[in-house]
């Protein structure tokens, strides 16, 4: 018998980030499945639209600063909207009791280290999903930061039922944190085959044409514009790799704290003319099957759903070797991978992609391949089922 499971995500939305994303889908497969379950997630004021299966209820709690969507720096202001979100979490945990056995939650941050004493009052078992690794924010990166507090709130994960582990990297830092090795489960991140596949025969030149990039070579980038994703290092690859290649255009998809500062770098680089920052995209898919090359320059990562997105959509990759993306990406067989904030050997590695079809083509082939064995959705809706049966 499956368990009654509650899922707790921050982000439960589509188009507001990999993990709001993978939360969305992974429960309405789940209740798909038959897993008896519903979603607590933040409200949010002016969210791009979206569709939410009818058949999963997600309760909206309120919390200070519903403006703000994602956010990525720690902040006086980011930790009170944390903490208001994560009183109203342990607030709904405590009223709906009867109606779950299982907590399931997607980080493990602020909103689990509020939540966790009253569920194991309750007697409750608890699931957390850690997200990113060496971060500071997030179990499995706690031990010795923040004075004495960093330690404390590393012992007190010792209660957690069941870590999810989504790359090597971060069950490597949980076991640092003093989690049993036990607990800790490595379940990847996967992706929906149905939503990311390679483009039908002409359908590549067709989306170029009706985006504005007909006859160019397109090497796209997704994800937010913040420090962390090192676009710094591939603006500056840029100018070396568009002199080579005046025909290519890089797009960056997606908003954050860096884009007007990216937009003046890339105007100081004199690399304007061949960069475009399409901001917030909601088609997603249509721009990954109309490009050529992606590329990923974090400088850290857990595990990159743009990657696994990329990659399912038969592209060939240029990615960072930092977190979850060796543990997805083999250099030289299904992608090349460069050292993170290198822009030297990450224009040289996009200018190799640009200069050799045939690379590209073989790239891509082995890339699509690893996402159908190894990435699929149906085959973590079994994973986690298998977890909750187990505790």
């Amino acid at each position: 018998m499956t368990p009654r499971v509650c899922v707790v995500s921050a982000l439960y939305h589509p188009n507001l980030g990999g993990l709001g994303r993978q939360a969305m889908l992974l429960t309405e497969r789940l209740r798909d499945a038959g897993v008896e379950l519903f979603v607590v997630s933040r409200r949010m004021e002016g969210m791009p639209p979206a569709d939410f299966s009818p058949d999963v209820e997600v309760i909206r709690v309120p919390c200070l600063f519903p403006k703000i969507h994602v956010f990525e720096e720690v902040s006086f202001r980011h930790i009170l909207l944390s903490l208001s979100y994560s009183a109203g979490i342990a607030a709904e945990l405590v009223r709906r009791r009867r109606r779950y056995d299982v907590v399931h939650f997607h980080g493990a941050s602020i909103p689990l280290f509020v939540s966790l004493p009253f569920l194991k009052m309750m007697g409750k078992k608890v699931v957390a999903k850690v997200a990113s690794a060496n971060r500071g924010t997030e179990a499995g990166a706690l031990a010795g930061r923040y004075w004495f507090v960093g330690d404390l709130l590393a012992r007190m994960m010792r209660s957690v039922d069941a870590f999810v582990a989504i790359s090597d990297e971060i069950r490597e830092g949980l076991v640092r944190d003093g989690i049993p090795p036990e607990r800790i489960y490595r379940i990847a991140n996967f992706v929906d085959a149905q939503t990311f596949h390679p483009p039908a025969t002409g359908e590549t030149e067709r989306l170029k044409a009706q985006l504005g990039y007909a006859g160019r070579t397109v090497v796209l980038f997704a994800g937010r514009l913040v420090p962390v994703k090192g676009i710094e290092s591939l603006l500056e690859a840029w100018r070396k790799v568009s002199a080579d290649f005046p025909g290519a255009r890089l797009l960056l998809l997606g908003d954050g704290v860096s884009r007007q500062g990216l937009i003046a770098l890339a105007e100081k680089l004199g690399i304007s003319g061949t960069v475009r920052f399409e901001g917030r995209v909601d088609d997603v898919p249509v721009y990954l099957r109309s490009a050529d090359i992606f590329v990923l320059s974090s400088l850290k990562e857990g595990m990159p759903n743009s990657l696994l997105e990329a990659m399912a959509s038969g592209l060939p990759s240029v990615a960072s070797r930092v977190g979850g993306v060796p543990d997805v990406a083999e250099d030289g067989r299904n992608a090349l991978l460069v050292p993170p904030g290198d822009a030297g050997a990450l224009a040289g590695a996009l200018a190799r992609l640009l200069g050799d079809g045939a690379l590209r083509a073989r790239l891509a082939a082995a890339a699509l391949e690893a996402m159908r064995e190894r990435y699929g959705l149906e085959s973590r809706v079994r994973q986690y089922r298998e977890l909750y049966g187990a505790l």
